[in-house]
């Protein structure tokens, strides 16, 4: 097996353009964007992302990267969690991590040198909604400011509208504080008291002197609230249960499951561990090879399925950007693949039967997330997007990991944990866990 370990940065390196989100046809047209001059313009662009989100079946959020210096709208993109299947024309998980914003951060990163992109802190991520813990942690890491039209009150990083950041650990706070900005809205003469708010945030948010009006930041909101709605009402198809599920371990090596995990990583279903909850010290020695066979990886992360098989085991590829840590390599190659596969008349029928949500699944990380990282903001929160909802309540968790983290301790962590937005902790209820009896 280890001599696998070598050619797995050459096929992350390959599946970027597998996973890129929009074409580069797509994407020159969209980089020919014009300037806006204030939030108001600003917001008009990105409430009309989300309104093609809510064409498509998927969260209505919708975001674009504005330079600071010009005004000028460089991309813009929409939530693309969910996407209709051509087999079904049913709503589908595409990429549980693919919201407006970490969208455009992939996006910058993947067209920085070509396009000759000024850097982050010369630039604006403006969206419609306050951003989830994912994106929040993407976007400091990778050293963006950040425009906010609406609040959200469940997921929102600012979830209690007061400005503290108190979502995050006590070191994050004033970084957010630097590089988040909440416009100012209405007009003091002409609008009502209730609906007038004042710019709060940092001093290099662009457009943050101008305002959005009050339709414009209701209009942000309530498609948003109609949209989740809606996603709940049509009730997309998760996958099957584990007791109805087969096991993939039975497939043929020709199986195009088989083939389409095996080119992100060579060695998926080659490895069964017996119970999956219990994975012991066989998948440690595979973690750990897996993120030295990584040049500057600190981290990798495994997923094993219901009956024990590694689907796949990736490390942090920071060569390519700040923001490619192992756990969003994991989940998005994951979940893209079985979009594919589930999208095609003739694998569907063998992905729905073989492959199922995550949430029955295992994630093993080698080393538990540092609890001040503005990365583990991410990871928890793509872990929250992944899960979508409540998790199995299975002992042991379905979040583990071999070693405590670099910087800080696993109860640091857990603290940082039941401090996140009350999705985190109210719906999803992350719980993290050394793997059991290893040593």
């Amino acid at each position: 097996m280890s001599a696998h370990f070598p050619i797995i940065k050459n096929n992350i390196r390959k599946a970027i353009k597998f996973q890129m989100f929009q074409s580069d046809s797509q994407t020159a047209i969209n980089h020919q964007a014009s300037a806006v001059s204030n939030a108001d313009e600003a917001a008009s662009i990105v409430l009309s992302q989300a309104m093609q989100a809510v064409a498509q079946g998927t969260f209505a959020v919708g975001g674009a990267i504005v330079e600071n210096a010009t005004g000028r709208v460089i991309h813009k993109m929409h939530n693309n969690v969910l996407k209709k299947l051509a087999t079904t024309s049913k709503a589908f998980t595409y990429d549980p991590t693919a919201h407006g914003e970490l969208q455009l951060v992939y996006w910058y990163y993947e067209h920085k040198t070509k396009l000759n992109l000024p850097e982050p802190e010369q630039l604006t991520i403006v969206t419609t909604l306050d951003p989830c813990a994912m994106c929040t942690g993407t976007l400091l890491t990778a050293g963006f400011n950040v425009g906010v039209i609406a609040m959200d009150d469940f997921a929102g990083i600012n979830c209690y509208e007061n400005f503290t950041f108190g979502t995050l650990p006590q070191g994050l706070r004033n970084l957010a504080k630097s590089k988040f900005g909440y416009y100012a809205c209405g007009e003091q003469y002409f609008e009502q008291k209730q609906y007038v708010t004042d710019y709060v945030g940092g001093s290099n948010v662009a457009l943050r002197e101008t305002i959005v009006s009050r339709q414009k930041l209701m209009d942000c909101r309530s498609i948003f609230e109609a949209s989740v709605n809606q996603v709940r009402q049509d009730s997309y198809d998760a996958g099957l249960a584990p007791d109805k599920l087969s096991d993939p371990a039975t497939l043929s090596e020709d199986s195009p499951i088989k083939i389409k995990y095996r080119e992100i990583y060579p060695d998926a279903f080659q490895v069964k561990i017996s119970q999956p909850r219990f994975p012991k010290t066989e998948l440690f020695n595979i973690l750990k090879q897996v993120t030295e066979s990584e040049q500057d990886a600190k981290n990798s992360v495994a997923l094993l399925d219901p009956f024990g098989n590694l689907i796949l085991c990736l490390p942090d590829t920071f060569h390519i950007s700040p923001v490619h840590t192992a756990f969003m390599n994991v989940t998005r190659h994951y979940a893209t693949i079985r979009f594919e596969l589930m999208d095609d008349q003739a694998t569907q029928p063998e992905a729905k039967k073989y492959l199922t949500h995550p949430k029955y699944g295992t994630f093993v990380f080698l080393y538990a997330p540092n609890p001040n990282d503005t990365t583990t903001i991410m990871t928890l929160g793509a872990y929250g997007s992944t899960l979508e909802g409540p998790v199995p309540q299975i002992f042991p968790a379905n979040f583990q990991y071999y070693c405590p983290p670099f910087e800080g301790t696993v109860e640091e962590l857990r603290s940082v944990i039941m401090n996140l937005p009350k999705f985190y902790t109210e719906i999803v209820q992350i719980s993290v866990m050394e793997v059991a009896n290893v040593w």
